[in-house]
């Protein structure tokens, strides 16, 4: 049996609830409350980089190292807002394009890398063009990705694809009507 305070216990205990709870706050509320957007895109970028390169770390170190790249974001997003947002973008589009394309994050051939850093960029460059549509379509793919991730139905690829465009565009539009509202509200 795990000790109780054994971080590793906690990411396979806890890990699945916060991350289907983070998953529908970025679905329908990523652009309004970006910098919660940002901290969980850092947080899940650090913890994909400390799989990738910690795997023989102690699992308390991986969760550090997760939860220090969500608190960078969180303060990236409220101090240097396009930024954040641009950081975000980045790792939502690679996240993305490696879901397309079937590939498991880490571990990475160099020639899969140099795609997700080339998709990564264009998100990015996006996400500072078009930054309220960027961040609601960035957010609610996150959050999509969350929820069809750690729910665990058999769907096999191409469901879980399905599913994944069916509740960002869900999301989305549920975000960009309120958007929109809040727009009319202000005039």
């Amino acid at each position: 049996m795990a000790h109780p305070f054994d971080p590793l216990a906690w990411t396979t205990t806890a890990t699945p609830v916060v991350a289907l709870l983070a998953g529908f706050v970025l679905l329908f509320f990523g652009r309004r409350l970006f910098w919660v957007f940002v901290g969980v895109i850092g947080f899940m970028a650090g913890w994909y980089l400390a799989l990738g390169g910690w795997q023989h770390a102690p699992a308390g170190g991986r969760l550090l190292l997760a939860l220090f790249a969500g608190l960078l974001g969180v303060l990236l997003a409220i101090f240097l807002q396009k930024v954040a947002v641009a950081i975000a973008g980045f790792f939502v589009g690679a996240y993305l394009a490696a879901h397309l394309l079937g590939w498991a994050l880490p571990p990475m051939r160099p020639g899969q890398l140099l795609v997700l850093l080339i998709v990564g960029l264009v998100a990015a460059f996006l996400a500072l063009a078009l930054f309220d549509l960027a961040l609601i379509l960035y957010s609610a793919i996150a959050g999509a990705g969350l929820i069809v991730e750690h729910v665990h139905l058999q769907l096999g690829h191409d469901g879980r694809l399905v599913a994944l465009v069916v509740l960002a565009a869900v999301g989305a539009a549920v975000q960009a009507h309120w958007l929109r509202r809040y727009r009319v509200r202000r005039t």
